[in-house]
């Protein structure tokens, strides 16, 4: 099992529901955090060993998503 606990660097999020642009996104798309790990790998140097950890990743099946409440 692989879990992820995600903290805004801001305390909140600004990102909105794709379907809807008046309620925000909770909790964050796979999308989203997935492309948030490739930004801070490239950022980061480009570690071949991290490179493969975020190939395996993708080839997951998708993620079973507990969150908590959020308004």
């Amino acid at each position: 099992m692989l879990a992820l606990r995600l903290e805004y660097l801001t305390g909140r999020c600004v990102a909105t529901a794709y379907n809807d642009r008046s309620s925000g996104e909770w909790p964050p798309h796979p999308a989203r955090v997935f492309s948030a790990l490739a930004a801070e790998w490239a950022d980061g140097g480009g570690d071949p060993q991290e490179r493969a950890a975020l190939e395996w990743l993708e080839r997951q099946e998708p993620p079973e998503i507990v969150a908590s409440d959020a308004f």
